[in-house]
């Protein structure tokens, strides 16, 4: 049951305490059951064993005209490239916040690598489409996955990151690939980091990669109104 619809070991226990061990039991357990003792995940669980897109039972998505980006000029060029992936990774979680803090989704990711005044070439620009999603590591992951792909053996000067095809979020898109629980879990683990974020200042809680060489969140978060981040 667990290599079927996603479904991790806790999940199966939480399922199994109720009598379901079978994807066929879930197809015909009562739905009402589900949702009691499960809540929206359990609702979702029942939708998938059944062939059916809970999404478009459950969630209205409203397109919006804006996207979220983040830009910035590094201070110097940067020739190691785990460096540049350091901060793209600090920017996708920005950007992933104020995401989260309008209560969207991106399905859209688009990077854009600015090299040094002293190259030849002048860098790249591309997109990606995902799954919509408001996941720091999911934003981080499409953007990196665009960087490895395109960077070439240039020095990088400036960094663009931004988040497009943006709708509205209302409930939790249940991944078929990921355990039901642990995505709900990591949901609740950013909205608290972001509220701590909000309370405190964005340096309050930081990833330990942006104290090594090449992060540049810590300095960015310290500066006001006329920066580049």
């Amino acid at each position: 049951m667990t290599d079927v619809v996603g479904i991790g070991h806790r999940t199966a226990a939480r399922l199994q305490n109720i009598g379901i061990s079978s994807i066929y039991s879930l197809a015909h357990a009562p739905v009402e059951l589900l949702r009691k003792t499960m809540g929206v995940i359990g609702e979702q669980l029942y939708y998938h064993a059944n062939g059916i897109d809970y999404s478009r039972l459950s969630e209205k998505y409203i397109p919006l005209t804006k996207s979220f980006g983040k830009s910035q000029i590094l201070e110097r060029d940067y020739r190691d490239i785990a460096e540049v992936a350091i901060v793209i990774r600090e920017m996708a979680e920005e950007v992933a916040m104020r995401i989260r803090k309008e209560h969207a989704q991106t399905a859209v990711i688009h990077l854009s690598i600015g090299y040094s005044k002293h190259s030849i070439e002048r860098g790249f620009s591309h997109q990606i489409k995902l799954h919509p999603t408001d996941n720091n590591k999911q934003i981080a992951e499409a953007a990196l996955h665009l960087f490895y792909k395109y960077i070439g053996r240039e020095a990088v000067r400036t960094i663009a990151l931004s988040a497009g095809k943006i709708t509205f979020k209302q409930g939790t898109q249940l991944n078929l690939f990921e355990d039901a629980l642990q995505t709900l879990y990591q949901e609740q683990l950013e909205r608290t980091i972001d509220n701590i974020r909000n309370r405190y200042g964005f340096k309050s809680m930081m990833r330990a990669s942006s104290l090594l060489e090449g992060g540049t969140a810590i300095a960015r978060a310290g500066l006001v109104g006329g920066h580049n981040g």
